[in-house]
């Protein structure tokens, strides 16, 4: 699965389990045994094979999106948002989104 696809996968904030699924399949599927902890975030351990000790990296990011809750409809067919997760509200000004699971 390549980064693009994964980017288009929906996952809002507080809606992961698209994301937590596909990361898992995909996990799995080249060897690893990913697991889920209590937060909800899927770790996975790759030891390393050079000589011991071995240098530790940790690879973070998240799994969520920022999105939008529709609270209503405004005059011409618009819609009244809030922010669900952190937003800069400039960066939405005649920006296409998805509304719905679709």
């Amino acid at each position: 699965m390549d980064l693009k696809t994964l980017t288009e996968i929906n996952a809002p904030a507080g809606h992961e389990q698209p994301i937590r699924r596909a990361l898992i399949e995909e996990l799995k599927a080249k060897g690893h045994t990913p697991y889920i902890d209590r937060m909800g975030n899927v770790i996975v351990v790759k030891e390393g094979t050079g000589p011991a000790p071995r240098k530790r990296v940790m690879v973070a990011a998240h799994m969520d999106e920022v999105g939008l809750i529709v609270t209503g409809h405004a005059e011409g067919g618009f819609l009244k948002v809030n922010q669900a997760g952190g937003i800069d509200p400039r960066v939405l000004i005649s920006k296409r989104v998805l509304v719905g699971d679709d």
